[in-house]
C-alpha cells in the first residue's frame, strides 16, 4: 500500500497568459526553464525582465493550470506526491487585483522543494 508523501513547495508567480499547451508541465532541465522564461519575458516587454530560476538537483518546477469555476484566483494549498503521481490541493478565492469577471484560468509556477520524476498532476479543489 502506497503512503502520500506531502511535499514542501513555494508558490512563485500566477501568471495570466498560457505558458504551457498542456494542462501542467514538470520543470526538470534548465532548458526547459530557459524555454518557460522566454516566453515570459516576451510579454513583459519593457518592463525588467524577471531572473531566470535554477533548476537544481533539490528541487523541481511545476506548472500547472487549474480552471476557474466560481472565482478569479486560486491558492495552493497542499501538495502531495504518491505512485507518480502530483496531487495539487488548492483554494479558489477572489484576487482583488484581478477583475472579478475575468474568468481566465492562471499558469501558476510552483517549486517544489524535494526532486520528483511525476508522469501526473491532479487538481483538487
Amino acid at each position: 500500500m502506497s503512503q502520500k508523501t506531502e511535499i514542501e513547495f513555494e508558490d512563485n508567480y500566477h501568471y495570466p497568459y498560457s505558458l504551457t499547451e498542456n494542462n501542467f508541465l514538470i520543470i526538470d532541465t534548465q532548458d526547459k526553464m530557459d524555454n518557460i522564461y522566454s516566453i515570459i519575458h516576451k510579454k513583459n516587454r519593457g518592463q525588467r525582465l524577471a531572473p531566470i530560476p535554477t533548476v537544481t538537483d533539490e528541487e523541481t518546477f511545476v506548472i500547472i493550470k487549474p480552471l476557474l469555476k466560481n472565482a478569479n484566483d486560486v491558492s495552493v494549498e497542499k501538495v502531495t506526491f504518491d505512485n507518480e503521481t502530483l496531487y495539487i490541493k488548492i483554494k479558489e478565492f477572489n484576487n482583488p487585483s484581478i477583475d472579478v469577471k475575468n474568468r481566465q484560468s492562471p499558469n501558476i509556477l510552483l517549486k517544489l522543494l524535494k526532486k520528483i520524476s511525476a508522469k501526473k498532476v491532479i487538481t483538487q479543489y
